[in-house]
């Protein structure tokens, strides 16, 4: 993939060059073959994007680069084998102020908890933080890590996914995640035998443990800390009958990730000009109507109607206005009802996504990739995010379905008011992919609150990184702006 950038790049580079030269203006006849050859294979690869930044190369300036940039930069990353999708997700997680302290807090509490060295015991959780502390490290000169102890504990778990082979960015998320907690589970079990799901949406834990007391209740509240990372977000699955106003199911489920889709041009293969992240917001949590979806409520009602014109035995009537519902209803069988006119049309069924919790750090993944019945390809072009992001702008008000009256769930529901509240994100991380679905370069821009210049105490600075790998330079507001995003990490305030 050809980036935005590189048209303009691409003329700086002539530019300059034409510049530095100055010969005369048949210049092009002294110069060798291989000098054009490598001036034109040079421009190639900066259209390409093989050069993720000109600023790194010092045959753009006049002069040495300025070393007091040296004192704000990151580590970068080896890349120890077409890693380079590994590498984004960690420095995305080290610009995760959140993610760094769970990991500490797990590790902290591990040592008196876990028998024998915390290396051995939790290898993977050990070797993430101590690497994503190192990340953090702003230093005076340029710096490379290694991600090696990482790869090694993660592939214990993930064991079917090649670590140095090109794969997708989010699912290497989505499998150090999973891994994570694995690894947790494991060092951290509670003495009682309880249901998962009954402690992770437990409206009040201290209702699973009465007859434990205090310590019952302490240790019920440290693992479901453990099970429940900072990227944990709830989502509701709600299913409503429009004409009756009634609510057919109601389910939940953990996210990670959010998955959204941009809105597309009528071909299909672009995605469409001036779509923004609040386009694809609205797109994944608006109403859509199911078809040929029965609604029994509909059909009872309709079957009371039934009945009475055409003068049924009162016993018929009220079998129907007493039926129980779905799993217990017989009423079809009846003589009556089997020749009622009926069709799927007479319900309007919505299908509805709540975020039922916000999670403490959002990850939003652009999805990119695209098929039609021959191939597989990307879907280029850009989608605008905003530094700060009100995810609680998109909390649904009404499909006909009253939220608060109608959900009997735990306290990790939040009503509107705390959705206000808890609703705020800043953006931390943009994740960059650069060629073909399935290879290509991951590139990512995290920003790092560094100590300003300026004389006041305590005085940080947000200043942004574009890294590719190993390479890694300072970059605007505006340079991350203009990211094709293929994630987005942000952090609730």
């Amino acid at each position: 993939m050809v980036s935005r950038r590189g048209s303009s790049d691409t003329k700086a580079i002539v530019c300059i060059f034409t510049d530095r030269i100055r010969i005369s203006n048949n210049w092009v006849s002294h110069l060798s073959f291989a000098g054009l050859l490598g001036a034109a294979g040079f421009v190639f690869a900066q259209q390409h994007g093989l050069f993720r930044n000109l600023n790194n190369l010092n045959l753009f300036s006049g002069k040495e680069k300025d070393a007091g940039d040296d004192s704000f930069l990151v580590p970068g990353l080896q890349n120890l084998g077409n890693n380079c999708f590994l590498n984004v997700i960690l420095q995305a997680l080290a610009s995760c102020k959140d993610f760094r302290s769970f990991l500490q807090w797990v590790l902290d509490d591990a040592r008196d908890s876990v028998a024998g060295e915390l290396e051995e015991q939790l290898p993977l959780t050990f070797a993430l933080s101590a690497l994503l502390q190192e990340l953090c490290t702003v230093g005076s000169r340029r710096s490379v890590s290694s991600p090696r102890k990482v790869m090694v504990a993660l592939t214990d778990y993930a064991t079917n996914f090649n670590l140095t082979s090109q794969q997708d960015a989010a699912e290497a998320l989505l499998h150090l995640i999973s891994s994570l907690q694995e690894e947790i589970v494991v060092c951290y079990r509670p003495s009682q035998s309880y249901n998962l799901s009954d402690i992770l949406f437990s409206r009040n834990l201290r209702m699973l443990a009465p007859s434990e007391g205090l310590h019952g209740l302490m240790e019920l509240k440290r693992w479901h800390k453990h099970l429940r990372g900072p990227f944990d977000g709830i989502l509701g699955s709600t299913l409503m009958c429009r004409t009756c106003s009634s609510q057919i199911s109601l389910e939940f489920q953990f996210f990670h990730t959010l998955p959204l889709s941009p809105l597309l041009h009528n071909g299909g293969y672009n995605i469409m000009f001036g779509c923004t992240l609040e386009n694809c917001l609205n797109k994944f949590l608006d109403a859509e109507k199911v078809e040929n979806y029965f609604c029994y409520r509909c059909w009872h009602g309709a079957a009371l109607k039934y009945l009475s014109v055409i003068g049924a035995a009162e016993i018929d009537i009220e079998k129907v206005r007493s039926c129980g519902g779905e799993d217990q209803c017989d009423c079809k069988t009846s003589h009556h009802l089997q020749r009622m006119p009926w069709s799927n049309s007479y319900s309007h069924i919505l299908k509805q996504l709540i975020i039922a919790r916000f999670p403490k750090l959002l990850c939003i993944q652009v999805q990119r990739a695209s098929f039609n019945m021959f191939e597989e390809f990307k879907l280029s072009g850009h989608i605008a995010f905003p530094l700060v992001l009100d995810l609680s702008l998109f909390t649904p008000t009404s499909i006909g379905l009253n939220i608060e009256e109608r959900i009997e769930m735990s306290s990790e529901y939040q009503k509107p008011e705390a959705s206000r509240k808890h609703g705020i994100y800043r953006l931390v991380t943009v994740v960059e992919h650069f060629g073909r679905t399935g290879s290509g370069h991951y590139t990512v821009y995290r920003s790092v609150r560094v100590s300003s210049q300026e004389e006041e105490e305590d005085c940080e600075e947000l200043s942004w990184f574009s890294i590719s790998d190993s390479e890694v330079c300072r970059v605007s507001e505006s340079d991350v702006l203009g990211a094709e995003a293929s994630l987005l990490f942000y952090e609730r305030l």
